[in-house]
C-alpha cells in the first residue's frame, strides 16, 4: 500500500470515529423534551425582565469602547453630539460635499427638504427615517445619541475642517 492510500484510509477511519462519537453523544427530540424539565427543576432561577440589560464593569482605559460608543470626547451633550455629527453626518453634511444640504441654520428655515418641520423632533425623525438620499440611523443610534446630535445641530452646527475640536486627550502645548 502506497503512502497515498495510507493517507486516505487514515482519514476515513478519524471521520469514522468521529462520526460515530457524535452518533453516540447525541439525544433525541424526545429524550431532550423529557430532560428540560427536569433541568429546570434542579437549577430554579428567578426571571429578569426582558427589559433589563445586564451591566458591565467598563474598563477606563479601553479606548476603543468609547469611540464606540460616541463618547471619546464626551459623556453626553454637545460635544458627545459633535463627535455622532463627524462619524455619521459630516461626511455628507461638509463644506466640500455637493448636493446635500448644508445644515449650518437649519432651524432658521422653517422646514427640511423632506417637508418635516426643522424642529428637534422634526429634525430626530428625519435622522431615524432618512429621505432621498440619505440614510436612516433607526438601527444605529439611540434616543440618547440623538438627543445629543440634535443639541449640537441646534446649538453648535457645523463642524469646520479648518478649525477640527480640540482632542480631549491631547496634553501638549501651553499647560500650566
Amino acid at each position: 500500500m502506497n503512502s497515498i492510500m495510507r493517507g486516505i484510509l487514515a482519514v476515513v477511519i478519524v471521520a469514522a470515529v468521529l462520526g460515530l462519537g457524535i452518533y453516540i453523544g447525541r439525544r433525541g427530540p424526545a429524550e431532550q423534551a423529557a430532560q428540560a424539565p427536569a433541568a429546570a427543576e434542579q437549577q430554579p432561577q428567578a426571571k429578569k425582565p426582558a427589559t433589563e440589560v445586564p451591566t458591565v464593569a467598563r474598563d477606563p482605559y479601553q479606548r476603543s469602547l468609547a469611540i464606540f460608543e460616541f463618547r471619546k470626547a464626551a459623556d453626553a451633550g454637545v460635544d458627545r453630539g459633535r463627535e455622532i455629527f463627524y462619524y455619521k453626518c459630516w461626511f455628507c453634511h461638509n463644506e466640500f460635499a455637493e448636493g446635500a444640504p448644508k445644515l449650518t441654520g437649519v432651524y432658521s428655515r422653517g422646514k427640511l427638504l423632506s417637508g418635516r418641520p426643522a424642529t428637534d423632533d422634526g429634525i430626530k425623525d428625519e435622522i431615524r427615517n432618512g429621505g432621498a438620499g440619505m440614510a436612516a440611523y433607526k438601527y444605529t443610534l439611540s434616543d440618547s445619541d440623538l438627543d445629543d446630535l440634535v443639541a449640537y445641530v441646534r446649538d453648535k452646527c457645523c463642524w469646520d475642517s479648518k478649525s477640527p475640536p480640540p482632542n480631549p486627550r491631547y496634553r501638549g502645548g501651553n499647560e500650566e
